[in-house]
């Protein structure tokens, strides 16, 4: 987009005065981390989950609706162990229909739901989840037809945390909002009055200020040593750089699914919208660090977006730790659960290609029809999937779970091999992975599989499967 030359000139003198402020003084005033409060499952308790506008402040002092879960923002994390059954009641108190995912269960439709079961305004469900699936972490949110964006955008979305026997036997931070952190990550647009705004006439959503579990660019306090991040990314389109701003490395232990054999060590890890990932960050130097997305950003970066008309995060500050107490004398090792390697040696009954054009909104020069089921799978088998995209997206599926087997015709790295529901997609560039289906799904209640990016999902570029 091309300025007049008094736009120049008056952005150049601004350019100019801001050089000469201390760099100390562009530093933002931030808000301390809020933790979702967690719901603890146990011995049948039963969980109650009301979807129903809420209110929030996005600019201090400026009180807006929107929606949530339980009269909050957002939603509070479901903490379940493995071979727990779930007694859960959905209630719809919003004023439009509901459908609700939860990416990451594995379980079949009956229990879980689909984009097909829908609870009509004043109306509500009650499934038993049976959890029978190893330590992880997912995400509950919007899945409703064609409208799953506006609602996730207005706080729809919460993280369920799944434990198993093994935790004993590893050793990593394991208390909840002290060490072991919650951030579920949504970039936003806030107008004048302090509202959201969305442009639903646009294919994509990228909001220019990060929120994170509601709160923008927050800090968190805590004690030096070793923290444990659960990262959701729940933004609609945007996907994250993820680094610390002091180039130390964060250290990969779980995608969502499943974990990784050990940790392993990053420069940056990519976060694709629907993801998640399990973090751990050594805080143990220093008395500030920063989780940012993107590259670490100075004065002459600021001076810059200035004259930039893209739609950049003005703040890439995920959250500021700040460093409490004396350092560690001794730096503990970091062990995982227990890693079967037999669990990843499989059988591939069948195989088949899907070429995405996010843009066109098709699969396989198909656009999503409710009434068509793409294909139909047998339960307890494995395919080969060949995916490719003409545009760089995230690609997501319900219901199964996979490995990547190669990116770029190249093998995945050995230390990353761990269960996926997501993956990211370079643009032409083509990706196999090896699916398994395990959990039953009905002509009537499908899962679906398409691009994660949730304003072109509902635009389209989805499809759905069937497991008999």
């Amino acid at each position: 987009m091309q300025i007049s030359r008094r736009q120049f000139l008056k952005r150049s003198a601004l350019a100019s005065m801001i050089g000469a402020v201390p760099q100390t003084l562009w530093a933002e005033p931030r808000s301390p981390l809020q933790i979702p409060p967690v719901i603890d499952i146990g011995r049948g308790r039963p969980v109650r989950l009301d979807f129903r506008p809420s209110q929030t402040q996005f600019n201090k002092g400026k009180l807006v609706d929107v929606w949530g879960v339980n009269g909050r923002y957002l939603a509070p994390t479901v903490r379940v162990k493995s071979g727990d059954f779930v007694r859960l009641t959905y209630i719809n108190s919003l004023p439009q229909p509901l459908s609700i995912n939860l990416q990451g269960i594995l379980a079949s439709t009956e229990m879980t739901g689909s984009i097909h079961h829908k609870l009509e305004p004043k109306s509500s469900w009650s499934p038993i989840l049976a959890v029978k699936q190893p330590a992880g972490t997912a995400w509950y949110h919007s899945d409703t037809m064609l409208n799953s964006a506006f609602q996730v955008y207005r706080g729809l979305a919460g993280l369920w945390i799944i434990e198993d026997d093994k935790k004993r036997s590893t050793n990593i931070p394991n208390k909840y909002g002290v060490n072991d952190i919650p951030l579920i990550l949504q970039d936003q647009l806030i107008n004048s009055v302090g509202k959201q705004a969305i442009d639903a006439e646009k294919k994509q959503f990228f909001g220019n200020r990060l929120f994170v579990n509601g709160q923008e660019s927050p800090y968190l306090e805590v004690s030096r040593g070793w923290v444990r991040l659960r990262i959701a990314n729940a933004s609609l389109s945007r996907s994250y750089e993820l680094r610390l701003d002091n180039d130390q490395p964060l250290y990969l232990i779980g995608t969502g699914v499943g974990y990784l054999e050990s940790p392993v060590e990053m420069p940056s890890v990519h976060l694709a919208p629907s993801e998640r990932v399990e973090l751990l960050v050594n805080l143990n130097e220093g008395e500030t660090v920063s989780l940012i997305s993107g590259e670490k950003r100075g004065i002459l970066y600021k001076i810059g977006q200035l004259f930039s008309e893209e739609d950049e995060l003005v703040d890439n500050v995920i959250l500021e730790f700040r460093l409490q107490g004396l350092p560690a004398v001794f730096d503990s090792t970091m062990t995982l659960p227990p890693f079967d390697l037999e669990d990843f040696t499989l059988k591939i009954d069948k195989e088949r290609q899907f070429m995405i054009m996010p843009f066109d909104r098709v699969i396989n020069k198909k656009r999503f029809d409710p009434k068509r089921i793409d294909f139909e799978v047998k339960q307890g088998t494995v395919e080969r999937w060949y995916l490719q995209s003409d545009e760089a997206i995230g690609f997501t599926l319900q219901g199964a779970k996979f490995i990547i087997e190669t990116e770029n015709r190249k093998p995945y790295p050995r230390k990353q091999l761990a269960w996926r529901d997501t993956i990211w997609l370079e643009k032409d560039q083509v990706a196999t992975v090896l699916v398994r289906f395990e959990h039953l799904a009905s002509d009537a209640e499908p899962f679906t599989f398409g691009v994660s990016d949730l304003m072109l999902r509902d635009r389209g570029c989805m499809g759905q499967f069937s497991v008999k």
